[in-house]
């Protein structure tokens, strides 16, 4: 007796592509919309999610919380950078000791973006929400001590606001919404 296989060479692939496409399909998309209505400040997570390639037509919630996490870890990285040099080119003590501070709030935002994404990975998603509001705290806590450094304030609002999206995929992803 031949098996079916063998008898249909295509059928394996077939079967190999319906399985594909019916994971495709049912992936969790969402739109900027879904998302920013549930933000405190909609234009601003508008303005940061329309600036991903092809999201207007809706996002795999997956892709997009992978995406946005890693983005917040490359910029949180790059305004510790921007903290350091501040402290480098100064020689007033009491302003390396606020901007040291900054440093620590930022040492810590990486720590907890590392951790969201090690949440996300393993679906804890309840752990993602909670190291996304920490990240929104620690940035809002350097914004405090930084009011002297236009680009440090304008960083410490992005990472705020898309940590706050992050929060918002987090719910998503646990079903909240």
């Amino acid at each position: 007796m031949m098996h079916s296989f063998v008898k249909y060479p295509l059928l394996p692939s077939l079967l190999l592509s319906c399985i594909v496409f019916s994971l495709l399909c049912s992936a969790k998309m969402v739109t900027v919309g879904d998302i920013c209505s549930k933000h405190p400040n909609p234009n601003s997570c508008d303005k940061i999610l329309n600036t991903i390639p092809g999201i207007s037509e809706g996002a795999d919630i997956n892709s997009l919380s992978s995406y946005l996490i890693n983005e917040a870890h490359v910029n949180a990285f790059d305004s510790l950078t921007l903290i350091h040099n501040i402290i480098a080119n100064s020689t007033n003590t009491q302003f390396k000791l606020r901007y040291g501070s900054c440093s620590l709030d930022y040492n810590d935002v990486l720590e907890c973006l590392t951790q969201a994404k090690e949440s996300f990975s393993s679906k804890n998603f309840s752990a993602m929400k909670s190291n996304g509001a920490v990240v929104v705290k620690d940035a809002q806590d350097c914004d405090t001590k930084a009011y002297d450094s236009p680009q440090l304030r304008l960083n410490n609002q992005d990472l705020v606001d898309t940590a706050i999206i992050i929060t918002i995929l987090a719910d998503f992803l646990a079903g909240k919404y």
